[in-house]
């Protein structure tokens, strides 16, 4: 049930990682989302913190559900060793930046560094690294069918580097509209998970030029 449905169990991930930011800045005074970044929705003493949290590791858990399906699926176009790795990087992402950042709330205001902001971080960190990995690998599985989208998935890759480089400029320099880079950086990451969501909801895949059979 879990390969079969990977599509939903995706497209749940998507929803909710991408949309919390946006709804739960509603619920948070004063929050100004094109000058603050989203950690600070979950940070200490945030009226949307607990929420905030439990929303990150839901969609962390998702994206995990998803990605069993996903392999067996990539396994239909690719090496059994290309297709884990993507989804690896997939995973890096579940459970640095969703569940571990989810758990381990950010204390801007405690007087010493604590090891729950250390874990957010690298946490962090280290899920932004596998997920700026995605299309990068799913490219190369395009490329060896000579589709023309392994050219999209590779833009889409350096396009998500540049934009994820600008947003960490802006955040280490504490830019006023830090804000808008890290949202645009998030999107640009996005982007090469709603082609494969696309691609795989019209049983058609963007490295042959023929229907698939849906798992």
């Amino acid at each position: 049930m879990i390969k079969r449905y990977f599509w939903y169990w995706l497209l749940g991930f998507v929803a909710v990682d991408f949309l919390t930011p946006y709804v739960l800045a509603f619920f948070y005074p004063g929050y100004h989302p094109l000058r603050q970044v989203i950690s600070d929705l979950g940070e200490k003493g945030s009226p949307v913190e607990a929420t905030f949290g439990w929303l990150s590791v839901v969609s962390g858990f998702l994206l995990l559900l998803s990605l069993p399906g996903l392999t067996a699926y990539l396994k239909q176009f690719a090496s059994t060793k290309i297709s884990l790795l993507i989804s690896v990087s997939l995973a890096i992402f579940a459970l640095g930046q969703c569940i571990l950042s989810g758990i381990f709330s950010v204390d801007r205001d405690a007087e010493t560094l604590q090891y729950s902001m250390i874990i957010h971080q690298v946490g962090s960190a280290l899920g932004n690294v596998g997920m700026l990995g995605f299309p990068l690998l799913v490219s190369i599985v395009a490329y060896k069918f000579n589709h023309k989208r392994a050219y999209w998935f590779l833009g889409l890759f350096i396009f998500s580097i540049a934009l994820a480089s600008l947003n960490g400029y802006a955040q280490a320099h504490g830019w006023i509209y830090k804000g808008v880079y890290q949202r645009l950086s998030m999107i640009a990451m996005y982007l090469p998970i709603v082609f494969v969501l696309v691609d795989t909801y019209t049983k058609r895949t963007t490295f042959i030029h023929k229907k698939t059979h849906a798992l």
